[in-house]
């Protein structure tokens, strides 16, 4: 029998990868996207070649009922679910003190509560079957803060949180919990995040520098089939690790070299790398 996998997010970048090389795995896959309509593209091509092995349904994970409605869904076709990949996550980018608080809530609703609305959905039939794996997408954005990005990093540090908690509340139940860490990994995420550098901001040139590295950065980075394979290994653990890192070799080192290092070198070696070491 196929094991049944959720992953949020589904219908581009990394969850999209994943949903197809969780299928090209055997895996049968339903894969949430926000609206069907908007992303018919997606969902005609992975019928085409998954038919109902990899199945779109309609989730916004800011909506309390939109999240039962589409469990409800996947359990009556699934019979249970072995596994849940909250991916879902959108990002801001600008000053903390030029952010309109709307995005601000708009990104934690998404990235943090979008999470917990799911997670609150599934936990129960995984805990009381005393089996299922758990896959959050964090990011290296929730080891070392991004510079303009604190309300993105503050979310993935939450995340960070998260994970810990969950791998205690369900010691012993069956339920695994892990995390994985992408760093910047090539996809459309830089086209849809918000930007938010006014024309007269005081931090208008360091801020434009630094997503304009970001930017670069996107271009050469890893596939997103990297995060893929990482969460495939996360699903075929018994005993998963609480954290994988998917990122290119320097970047997949920040999570073991920044511990040992005092925080005034993190912040120079991070003005360094994103051409912000300016006054």
């Amino acid at each position: 029998m196929k094991k049944a996998v959720l992953i949020t997010g589904a219908s581009a970048g990394i969850g999209l990868a994943t949903a197809k090389y969780l299928a090209d795995q055997g895996y049968q896959v339903f894969g949430t996207t926000r609206s069907i309509t908007k992303r018919q593209a997606v969902v005609d091509e992975a019928k085409a070649k998954y038919g109902d092995q990899l199945q779109f349904i309609e989730l916004d994970v800011t909506k309390d009922e939109s999240v039962k409605s589409a469990i409800s869904d996947v359990m009556n076709k699934a019979g249970h679910l072995d596994a849940v990949v909250c991916n879902a996550g959108s990002g801001i980018y600008g000053t903390v003190e030029e952010m309109p608080m709307a995005m601000v809530y708009s990104q934690f609703e998404t990235n943090y509560f979008g999470y917990l609305r799911v997670l609150q959905a599934v936990i129960p039939s995984m805990r009381e079957r005393k089996a299922g794996h758990i896959v959050l997408l964090s990011s290296l954005g929730g080891v070392v803060c991004v510079p303009f990005q604190s309300h993105y990093s503050a979310g993935k540090y939450a995340v960070e949180g998260l994970t810990q908690g969950l791998r205690q509340e369900l010691y012993g139940t069956g339920v695994k919990v892990a995390a994985i860490r992408p760093g910047d990994i090539q996809t459309e995420f830089n086209d849809t995040t918000y930007l938010n550098i006014p024309e007269n901001s005081p931090y208008k040139k360091r801020c434009q520098a630094c997503w304009d590295v970001i930017n670069k950065n996107m271009k050469i980075a890893p596939k997103p089939i990297l995060v893929a394979k990482k969460i495939h290994k996360v699903l075929k653990s018994k005993n998963p690790k609480a954290y994988y890192t998917a990122a290119d070799f320097v970047s997949s080192l920040l999570p073991i070299l920044f511990p040992l290092m005092t925080s005034k070198l993190k912040e120079k070696i991070l003005r360094i790398f994103y051409g912000i070491d300016f006054k």
